[in-house]
This record gives C-alpha cells, sequence and structure tokens, in this order.
C-alpha cells in the first residue's frame, strides 16, 4: 500500500507564482489548507484508469484518521448493466490513514503494476460502460457509474477524486472527479485529500529565477521549485507516451528527465535544442524529474553532450547508475527477443551481458522501427539512463541501436536464479521481490492456466465458456497460492529465452526449502495445461506431457469430465480477443504440423506451439497429410513379443483389462498361440521375441517336467530370439544351459529326447564369475528381406538378491548399461543401425513415457539402440523415454506386444517406430490345435505325478482368512513358508488357500488346489516395528484379519481395527528396532502396501506349492504318524487398546510453522527429523486472520512412513489426524469447518 507523498491537483500557474510571486503569502494558504483537520467519513474509491488494452486499475483512499481492518470492504463489477455484481472480491489487510490501496488486471502496464498491491482480472476487468462499486459488509457505499444501466461515463479515461471530496457517495457524481487522458498512470499510488477545492492562481506570472546547475538541482529534495538549463537529448515526440509530455535534458553536471501529464501549452522540443526550464522537482518510480511550468527555448542545433560508455554490469549497482540518470551513455549487450507487441506505448527489449547483467531497454513506438532490430545478435546501443524502480535504458532513433561489429558466442541466460515471492498473480504468473534480467514478473513456463479476467467476448452463447474458465482459473490461483506463499524463497530455472514479448521472465519455479517443481505440480494435479511454444527445453518435454497425460487420463482438475475445462487457455484467449489461431501446431510423435484452426487434431500431450509453418520446419517437422504412399524405400517390420510367461502354459484368467466392468476369460498358450499367428500373418515381415522369464514359478504341466513343455510350445509359436530373466537361474547355471542346449535332465525329470532351444538366448551381462567371459551370446542379428537387425539381450543385477545363492554359484551380472553399449558398438562396426533391447528389466507407465530401470537404461545407453522391451515387473509398458521405445506387455501369455518399426533401406536406421499391447480374449479366437495337443500330452502325462501320496491328515483342515483367529490349514501352510525360507517370520494371504485339505491320504494334487496361484515365495528384511502397520493393513474393519502367520502371536483390538501387541509364541515382545526376515509370497510382496514399502533386500525363492509339498514331506506323516494342526491362539482379540508399542505414552513434539501470514507451513528438515510415531502438535495461530495448514506431498510421505500422529490447533480448536490412514498427496487442515 502506497504513502501518500504527492499532491494530485498540479496547477501549472501556481508553480509559477511559486516562482514569481510573494512565497510567503502562497505558503501561508497552502499550510492552511494542510492544517484543515479533514478527515473522510469512510474509505473511497479515489481513482479510476480505464485505460488500452488491460490497462485498468481502482484504487481506494483511506483518510478517516485511523487505519482501517480491510475485511469489511468489498469491491463489486457490475458488468454490461447488470443490477447484480457479476464480480466482487473481498479485500485484506490494514489499510492506514493516508494510503491507499490499488487493485489492477495483472496485464496491465508495468506503470500500473507497480504501484499495484493486489491483481485480480476478475473485478479489475472493467469497460468504460460497466459500473463499479466499494461496499462494506456488502453495501455499496461508493459507486462510479449507475447500477443496472450501461453508461459509457469512464471509457478511455483515468478519473481522480477532487481533492474537495471526504466521503463516498453511493451516487455516481461526474463533478466529483478529474479527467485525464486515457493511460495517464503518473497520479496512480497516493491521494490528497484537503478538504478544500483548489483556488484560481493569479492570471499573470512573474519572470523566471536564476538557472542553477542539473546536479545541485538534483540533490534538492522533492517539492522544490528549480530552474535549470541544459541541451535536450530525445524528441519529446520520439519518447512521450500519448497526451503525456517527457523528454530528456542535460548540461556539463548532470541529466534530468522533463515529464508532464498532459503537453498543454508547453513547446515541442527536438535534439539539440538548449532550453531553459523551470518547474517543480518530482520524483517517479526512483527517476528524478522536473514537472515543468515553463520552458524557454534559447537556441536549436547545439551539440549533443558526449556519449558516455559504461557497462550493463555498471547498471546493476544503484550508486553507478544513479550518477549517469539522465545523461546519454552507450552499452554493448545482446537482444535475444523482439517482443512482438508493445506494452504502454513502448516495447520491453531485454538486454543482456556475457555475465547475464541485464537491463530492459524501452523502445518507444515513436522513437525506431523496432522491426529492423534483428534477435540474436550482440548491439552497440546509445540511450539515455532512466529508471523504473530498477535502472533501464531509453534509446531515442533508429542509429541508436547499431549491430556490433565483434559477434562474440551468445550468453546464454539459461539457469537457476534464487529469488523471493512478492505475490502472486494468477495461477501462472506471479512477482518476485529481487528483479532477475531487471525484471520481477515471472511467467510460468512449459504450462497453461485458465484465465481469471473478464471475457471481453460478451456474446451471450458464451456465457457458460466464460464462466467456466474464469472458474477453473480462480482454482488455479488458489491452488498455487497453497504451494507459494509472499515471503517463500524459491529458485527460477530460465531457460535460453529469458523473457517474453511482454518482458516477463520464463521460468520453472522451484519451491527452494523441498525442491517442488510449481510448474510442474500444476500440471500434474490437473490446474494446468501444458503449454510448449518453440524454443522450448526438450529435456523437460517429456515429463511435462507424462504429467499432462496422466492427470488428463485420471480426470482430475480441468480434465474432469463431468466439469471439463470447456476451452484450453490458449483457444479462450483465440475466441475471447476473436483474433483466430495464429501459432501451427506440431505433433511430437508423427514429426507433423497442423495449421493453426487444426490445433486439436494434435492430442495435448504431444502438442508444442509454433510461429510460422518455417519455424515447424526447422524443427524437422513435416505437413500433416504428406508422404501417403508408401515408400519403397522402407521396410515395415513387426515384432511380437511375450515376457514373463513363467510356464503358465495352461492356465487362464478371468481378467476386465479396459475397465469397463466385466470381466472375461484372457490367456492360455493355445489362444495366445492363435493370436500372435494371426499378427505375423498381417506382415511377412515377422520376428517373435521374449524378454525373459519365459520359464520358473510355473504351473504343474510345465514345472513338474522341467519347463521343457513351454520350450516346445515356445518353438511351435516360432520364437526368433529371447533372453533370460531372473527365474531362468532358478535350478542354476547348468541347468539353464541344458535348457538351452538340450540333453537329458541328469534325474530324468524332463521329457524325452529334449534338444533344448532352437532360436538364441542373448545376455550381454551374464558372465562367469571367475573370467568375466558371457556364457551366453551377447548379441544376435537377424536379417529380414536384406535389412540387418540387431537384438541385444540384458537380465537385471537384481537377480543376485532375487535368487538362491547356490543357484548362482559361478556366475555374475556387470552393469546393464555398459553390456549394452559394449554390444552397440560391436554391432555398429558391422554396419548395423537397427537396434533392439531384449531387457529384463523393469519398467512403469508414465503418461506418454516410462518410469524405472528400464526408463533409465533408456537414458544412459548408447542412442543407436531404438527400442527396449522390458520385463520383471509384469506391468503395460507403451512409452517413449529419450527417442526409445519401452514396451511391455503383462504377464502369463495373457497379452503380447505387437511392435511395428518402419527401417530406412538405405541408411540401415529405423526411423518410425509404434507399439500395442494386446489383450487374448479367449472368446475372440480358436485355440491353436498344434498347441492344444501339446497342452494335453503333457496333461496327461503329469497325472500320475499329481496323485502321487505325499503325506497323511489326521482330520479334515478348512479355512482360509483368519477372520475368527488362526486355523489349521493357515498356519501349516505358514510354517511351511518359514521352515523353506529358513526366515523369523511367514505370512499368507487367505485369498490364496482355494480349497480344503481332508482328513486322510495328502496327495500332491490336493495341494496343488490348494495354491493354484504358482506364487514364488519371498522373504523381505522388517523391523519389529514395521510389523505393526503391515499387520494392521490386512485388518478388515468389517471381516477381521486376512492373513495366516508363523513365527510370532499377536491380539488385535475389534473395536479400534489395531493391532495391540506382537509376540514370539513364548510370549516374549519383539523388539521394534531389530530387523527381522518376513517370507510372504509375492503376490502380496509386490502389492501396493507395507510389505512392498517397508521391506527390504527381497530374496526369492521357489514356487509356493513346492514350498509346501516339502514341507509336508519333510513331516514324515503316516495313518500311525498323522499331520496335526490346529488353530493355536497365534491370533486373539482383545478388549485392550493399543499404545506406543513397548514405549509408554505417545512422545509429543511440537513443529513450529514458518513465520507468515498466508497459509500455514512447515520446514521439511523438521518433518525430517522426528522419531516413529510421534505426537507431532502444528499450532496454526496468527493474529492477523485464521489460516489453515498445508502440507505438501513430500511432507506427507514422510508423516506417513514415520506413522505420526498429528494434532493441528490454534490453542482452542484441535484435529487430530493419524498419518497411516491418509490417502491424500497433499493434506489440507482447516480449523474454520
Amino acid at each position: 500500500m502506497k504513502n501518500s507523498t504527492v499532491k494530485k491537483t498540479l496547477n501549472l500557474l501556481l508553480i509559477f507564482t511559486l516562482v514569481f510571486m510573494n512565497y510567503s503569502a502562497v505558503f501561508a494558504t497552502t499550510a492552511s489548507a494542510e492544517s484543515s483537520g479533514a478527515v473522510a467519513e469512510d474509505l473511497f474509491i479515489s481513482e479510476y484508469i480505464e485505460g488500452g488494452s488491460f490497462n485498468k486499475a481502482i484504487e481506494i483512499y483511506n483518510g478517516t484518521g485511523n487505519s482501517v481492518d480491510l475485511s469489511s470492504y468489498q469491491v463489486q463489477l457490475y458488468s454490461n448493466g447488470a443490477a447484480e455484481a457479476s464480480q466482487s472480491i473481498t479485500l485484506s489487510g490494514t489499510l492506514n490513514h493516508g494510503d491507499v490501496f490499488v487493485i489492477a488486471h495483472a496485464s496491465s502496464a508495468q506503470e500500473i503494476l507497480n504501484q499495484t498491491d493486489l491483481e485480480n482480472s476478475a473485478v479489475a476487468n472493467f469497460n468504460g460502460d460497466d459500473a463499479v462499486a466499494l461496499a462494506k459488509n456488502g453495501t455499496s457505499i461508493d459507486v462510479l457509474g449507475i447500477i443496472g444501466e450501461r453508461d459509457e461515463y469512464g471509457k478511455d479515461v483515468t478519473m481522480v477524486r477532487n481533492a474537495s471530496i471526504t466521503k463516498p457517495a453511493a451516487t455516481y457524481n461526474g463533478t466529483d472527479w478529474a479527467n485525464y487522458a486515457k493511460d495517464t498512470f503518473a497520479y496512480l499510488g497516493s491521494h490528497t485529500m484537503d478538504g478544500v477545492d483548489p483556488t484560481d492562481p493569479p492570471e499573470e506570472p512573474g519572470e523566471p529565477g536564476e538557472a542553477q546547475s542539473i546536479a545541485d538541482a538534483r540533490n534538492l529534495s522533492d517539492g522544490t521549485v528549480v530552474t535549470v538549463e541544459g541541451v535536450v537529448t530525445a524528441d519529446n515526440t520520439a519518447i512521450s507516451n500519448g497526451g503525456q509530455f517527457t523528454t530528456y535534458i542535460q548540461d556539463e553536471t548532470g541529466g534530468i528527465n522533463l515529464f508532464a501529464y498532459e503537453q498543454g501549452k508547453l513547446p515541442d522540443l527536438q535534439k539539440g535544442d538548449l532550453v531553459k526550464v523551470s518547474g517543480e522537482l518530482d520524483s517517479y518510480n526512483g527517476l528524478k524529474e522536473v514537472v515543468p511550468a515553463a520552458i524557454e527555448v534559447l537556441e536549436t542545433g547545439q551539440a549533443l553532450p558526449e556519449v558516455q560508455q559504461i557497462t550493463l554490469e555498471d547498471l546493476q549497482n544503484p550508486e553507478i547508475a544513479e550518477s549517469y540518470e539522465g545523461e546519454l551513455v552507450q552499452v554493448n549487450g545482446y537482444i535475444n527477443n523482439i517482443p512482438g507487441s508493445p506494452a504502454g506505448g513502448g516495447y520491453n527489449v531485454s538486454l543482456i551481458d556475457g555475465d547475464f547483467n541485464g537491463t530492459t531497454l524501452r523502445v518507444m513506438e515513436n522513437a525506431l522501427d523496432i522491426s529492423q532490430v534483428e534477435p540474436d545478435n550482440w548491439y552497440d546501443v546509445t540511450a539515455i539512463v532512466s529508471q523504473y524502480d530498477s535502472y533501464q535504458l531509453i534509446p531515442t532513433e533508429q542509429s541508436d541501436i547499431q549491430l556490433a561489429d565483434e559477434q562474440p558466442e551468445p550468453p546464454s541466460a539459461a539457469g537457476y536464479y534464487e529469488t523471493t515471492v512478492e505475490r502472486i498473480t494468477d495461477g501462472d504468473t506471479i512477482r518476485v521481490e529481487t528483479p532477475v534480467f531487471g525484471e520481477k514478473r515471472v511467467r510460468f513456463v512449459n504450462m497453461d492456466t485458465a484465465e481469471t479476467y473478464a471475457a471481453h467476448n460478451d456474446d451471450p452463447a458464451r456465457d457458460e465458456i466464460n464462466a467456466n474458465q474464469k472458474y477453473y482459473g480462480d482454482l488455479a490461483t488458489d491452488y498455487i497460492s497453497e504451494l507459494i506463499q509472499p515471503g517463500d524463497e524459491i529458485m527460477l530455472k530460465v531457460g535460453d529465452q529469458p523473457t517474453d514479448d511482454y518482458g516477463r521472465i520464463l521460468a520453472e519455479v522451484i519451491r527452494k526449502d523441498d525442491g517442488m517443481n510449481i510448474n510442474l505440480e500444476m500440471v500434474k494435479q490437473g490446474y494446468a495445461s501444458t503449454y510448449f511454444i518453440a524454443p522450448y527445453d526438450e529435456a523437460t518435454y517429456p515429463e511435462y506431457q507424462n504429467a499432462v497425460k496422466e492427470a488428463k487420463d485420471a480426470g482430475i482438475g480441468i480434465w474432469n469430465p463431468e466439469n471439463p475445462l470447456l476451452e484450453l487457455p490458449f483457444a479462450f484467449r483465440a475466441n475471447d480477443d476473436q483474433k483466430g489461431f495464429l501459432r501451427y501446431v506440431g505433433n511430437s510423435d508423427t514429426m507433423e504440423y497442423v495449421v493453426p484452426d487444426n490445433w486439436a487434431d494434435v492430442p495435448v500431450e504431444k502438442r508444442i506451439f509454433f510461429s510460422s509453418a518455417a519455424e515447424a520446419e526447422s524443427y524437422g517437422y513435416n505437413p500433416a497429410g504428406d508422404g501417403e504412399n508408401p515408400d519403397e524405400n522402407i521396410l515395415e517390420l513387426q515384432l511380437l513379443s511375450l515376457n514373463d510367461l513363467h510356464g503358465k502354459i495352461d492356465q487362464e484368467y478371468m481378467l476386465d483389462p479396459d475397465g469397463d466392468g466385466a470381466e472375461d476369460m484372457y490367456g492360455r498358450m493355445d489362444f495366445t498361440a492363435t493370436a500372435m499367428k494371426e499378427r505375423e500373418q498381417e506382415n511377412p515381415n515377422t520376428l517373435i521375441v521374449h524378454a525373459g522369464d519365459m520359464i520358473g514359478g510355473s504351473s504343474p504341466v510345465s514345472g513338474l517336467l522341467q519347463d521343457e513343455p513351454t520350450v516346445e510350445i515356445m518353438e511351435e509359436i516360432g520364437f526368433d530370439v529371447g533372453t533370460v530373466g531372473n527365474h531362468e537361474f532358478d535350478e542354476g547355471l547348468n541347468e539353464l544351459m541344458r535348457m538351452v542346449d538340450g540333453g537329458e535332465h541328469p534325474e530324468g525329470l524332463g521329457t524325452e529326447d529334449y534338444d533344448g532351444m532352437n532360436f538364441p538366448v542373448l545376455c550381454a551381462n551374464c558372465v562367469h564369475e571367475d573370467t568375466g567371459e558371457t556364457f551366453l551370446p551377447p548379441y544376435s542379428v537377424e536379417e529380414v528381406d536384406g535389412v540387418e537387425i540387431g537384438f541385444i539381450g540384458v537380465n537385471t543385477k537384481a537377480t543376485v538378491d532375487m535368487v538362491m545363492p547356490s543357484s548362482l554359484e559361478g556366475v555374475a551380472f556387470t552393469d546393464e548399461t555398459e553390456a549394452v553399449n559394449n554390444a552397440v558398438e560391436e554391432l555398429t562396426l558391422q554396419g548395423v543401425e537397427a537396434i533392439v533391447v531384449l531387457a529384463h528389466i523393469p519398467a512403469d507407465q508414465s503418461g506418454d513415457g516410462a518410469t524405472g530401470e528400464a526408463a533409465d537404461l533408456a537414458r544412459d545407453v548408447n542412442d543407436a539402440v531404438d527400442v527396449i522391451f522390458a520385463a520383471h515387473n509384469h506391468q503395460v509398458v507403451d512409452g517413449v523415454v529419450d527417442n526409445k521405445l519401452i514396451v511391455q506387455a503383462n504377464e502369463y501369455g495373457k497379452a503380447f506386444a505387437d511392435v511395428d518399426l518402419e527401417i530406412d533401406r538405405t541408411t540401415g536406421d529405423i526411423v518410425s517406430k509404434e507399439a500395442e499391447v494386446v489383450f487374448v480374449k479367449q472368446e475372440d479366437y480358436t485355440p491353436d490345435t498344434n498347441v492344444a495337443a501339446i497342452l494335453e500330452k503333457y496333461e496327461n502325462r503329469i497325472a500320475p505325478i499329481i496323485n502321487e501320496v505325499i503325506g497323511f491328515n489326521a482330520q479334515d483342515l478348512t479355512g482360509d482368512y483368519t477372520n475368527d483367529g488362526d486355523h489349521g490349514l493357515g498356519n501349516l501352510i505358514a510354517d511351511g513358508m518359514n521352515w523353506v525360507m529358513d526366515s523369523d517370520f511367514a505370512m499368507m494371504n487367505g485369498g490364496g488357500i482355494r480349497d480344503d485339505l481332508l482328513a486322510g491320504e495328502v496327495t500332491w494334487g490336493d495341494l496343488y488346489n490348494i495354491q493354484p496361484f504358482g506364487n514364488t515365495l519371498m522373504t523381505v528384511e522388517v523391523t519389529g516395528a514395521d510389523l505393526y502397520p503391515i499387520i494392521n493393513e490386512q485388518l478388515s474393519p468389517i471381516y477381521g484379519p486376512d492373513y495366516s502367520i508363523s513365527g510370532f502371536h499377536y491380539t488385535w483390538n475389534s473395536e479400534l481395527n489395531e493391532v495391540v501387541d506382537i509376540t514370539f509364541p513364548d510370549g516374549t515382545p519383539v523388539d521394534l528396532d531389530e530387523v527381522y526376515t518376513l517370507t510372504v509370497n509375492n503376490y502380496m510382496g509386490t502389492s501396493d502396501g507395507p510389505i512392498k514399502d517397508l521391506g527390504e533386500n527381497p530374496i526369492m525363492g521357489p514356487a509356493d506349492i513346492d514350498a509346501t509339498v516339502d514341507f509336508v514331506k519333510s513331516l514324515n506323516s503316516s495313518e500311525s504318524n498323522p499331520i496335526e494342526y490346529q488353530a493355536e491362539g497365534r491370533i486373539s482379540e482383545t478388549a485392550e487398546e493399543p499404545g506406543d508399542p513397548g514405549e509408554g505414552e505417545q512422545p509429543e513434539v511440537e513443529v513450529e510453522p514458518k513465520k507468515n501470514n498466508g497459509t500455514a507451513t512447515v520446514h521439511t528438515k523438521d518433518l525430517q527429523a522426528l522419531e516413529h510415531g510421534v505426537r507431532v502438535v502444528i499450532n496454526i495461530y496468527n493474529e492477523k486472520k485464521p489460516r489453515k495448514l498445508l502440507l505438501n506431498k513430500k511432507q506427507v510421505d514422510i508423516l506417513k512412513e514415520k506413522e505420526v500422529t498429528l494434532v493441528v490447533t490454534n490453542g482452542t480448536i484441535s484435529k487430530t489426524i493419524e498419518m497411516v490412514d491418509v490417502t491424500d498427496k497433499v493434506l489440507k487442515v482447516s480449523l474454520e469447518d
């Protein structure tokens, strides 16, 4: 809020009087006016600006004699003759006596924004026929215009309240106001109210006084009347804005600005005029000026003062820059961008040096033709040093900007710049306290939020669109105001183009305390769309586009299908200003571009805007629709792939892969074989590949026969090449090599005359531990229709932590990236340019991209790699990372991948690639007869194995879930898991127990029917404290416990649905800090939840059925010595309530929020220092206003991981939150609800 320091009622003749008439009488009159004691009855509107473009502002003045709380006041806009307010905003803060409060449109000229306290593009978006009101507690007390009528009282004008007005008026009276020319901003920021109408001055002035040097005049205080002489250094017609008058004069001691709000009778001045000026000293935004009462031209055609050489670094030093203010100087600097349109009558051009010292060239429209200044060049600039809060340069004619003789490499502004938030403008614009490149406005780059201003296009058909735009614009502003507040420290990540056409800094805004990228967060949460305009940062492009696709797919924010943003911001602006669409739009996937009006043909997550077709083509884009005729020089190659089959050749699954709510039967290899063979028929140039784990963890029809039936089916389908995964090593290297090369199993467990795999199996990073030599080929080259394609195989190094050590004796796994790059080097030396990696490495979908180790591999390996087939984590992936296609096709033969490549026959390069993951719905296919016959043959063969008797059971064992406590069957299975993996504890999920074990003989088939899923056991390390959230997670509030357990007991409270205590079977409490081993199956261990989150150092074991069979065999049971399992009280209910395990009363810690008046936030480091399980108290009381607490995602994750009890209080009201129960990514807590 601005102090009232400048009298707004300016009377030029009065200044003459100050110079020539009786000084004492005039000063006596002025003193009388100032001491009249006039006090306003209430706040009132003191100034109104309705100028060009978005130059719109309202100023409110407090002359009441006391500070006023603004929370009772509202500013209301009545658009288009409306009788009800169409926009309203409630003010906040305190306005001191004598101060003003300015509300302006966020896109106003800089001169306005420099005086603005609140940027609001809704209320401050009036036209000259819209009524504006200041209301108190909802009742209008001061009104401009007539509410309910359209009257052009305020069109293209600045209106200043007369100094005699001392109270608001609910009825508009035009005589209360003084009108000034359009885009007059000089009065904004202060107001004088003396209760006395100005008196007419004497008509005849006297003679001017004696002149003094400009340097002496500059040292006098504002309001002093001076006479100075100097040579004019700029034509006033060249650098004045509208009807204003401005120029500069200079003598041998210094320079100074001459400025008048209206030229009136002041003469036009030209460079070289020697003038004598009398007037009053003033300062405006730091610039010292004379408000001229009289100007006398003494001579014309005088030589201009000598131009002084300075640097842009000099202008960064206020003491040095001030010494040159008003004087002619020359600097050397680089111009990288020319704004496309003026702002406030001139162009703001960024000028920087090699060290990124920068300033603004304020190029007025009438001074020179800016189109003749080419960007991306170094210039020698002659200009006048001026000031507008910070020092700037004003060139005055075309020859002032000269191309420099030397043109060194252009400086890059790219980098990080530390500053502090001054205020939030809207969802994608802020102002900072410390200028960067001489600028304080920051436009968030790579994203775009809905507009908050009231629409200019008032076509009734657009009413819904306009309201919808503002609704989402306000939501974006609110959310960004939660993420960052005034006073927050931030980093600006600036690219090579530091500013936009409006002179605003283009940046990614990074929150300093936790590194959150605010731009990206706005996109992720659905408050912003991506918005990439060339030139753009190609490195950040995928992350933003992946984020917008995820938000769009999730239907959040502006993408909500029930209430979507009706027009994206750029489309809204084009339709609102009725200029239409101007930018060509490129599709980063197809590398084609469309004309502006066809922008919707390009998905938002692939959209890049170009200024012209030529610019699009300079980036390698072609017009859409080109290339419809097939190119004979292109080989169209199809790759079909499977991964993670795990020998489940006979398994089928009820699935709902498209999420339509209807489940169908998928998979089984006789159906999958048909689906793949049908695709193969579509393209004679087809290869079939796999990415490992095709065997291991298999169903009995394959696993009981050493997975040789799976290999037979793979050969029937026609696989051409594959790699290994971790499960291929389950039985050791010798068995793996037998599976590849053929030969009888040493114990006769396989099929007859097994001859190995008839296709290459690759692994570039699988080596003998002693020699470092590979035992499988690192790569192979397949030729298709005369074109060579290289395939490289790699397996995850994490195999060493997933396979029993005994099975990896003598085996090592080298770095995947290094192994791939070595193979690429050999392939390229052989002239192979089309390279595909078969990688048993995990990947996850992320928008149009991917994450995980396969994505890391894509970034790190040689760019000669074009496609990576991922595997291991059984996900559906079809994404691009670093221009490399990453594909993964789920698991167990439920789906396969179809990758289509185009290869240039001349260069051998892959020039186009796209993928599809195809799920195999059985009703769409007929089983392949050859594969069906293979399945039938081996199902008959294993029948005797399934019927093998392996034990004797004393009584019927029934049960699955442990809702009513532990049961014998679950205890048997859990004990078997614990025994096989030699772990401390084990857990078995109830849903994995699918049948009963009846009394009598126990066959292999009986146990298989109980555990038919073929899951794999895994052991993880957890602490005793970790067991509490793990057990709590499986407690259903309706049904109770789920898991059967081994190695410990626990009690739980059914009312609270929480575990109370955990002990060893002998009653000894588990040690909360001790690390224990816990065995689960891979379904439990890899599903989202505390086992996955808390478990560390996983080790994979055998299939669960094998573990149970081995354990039952180890019991050596018989009819005379039967298996006797029953409920043992491992799980029991209690009425006791849980406390901090073993610690007594829960410790309490108070965390102090940051010191600001906005939304309460805390330092992340304070949360990281908390102990596990503590009670955290955050007091958000603020004496100025109620506020809420905001915790960001990282902070929420920390508190959840530490299982904190959070108490939010204001000293009177409190809310308690168990953080483990929080599901929101960002936590907002209000005590006002």
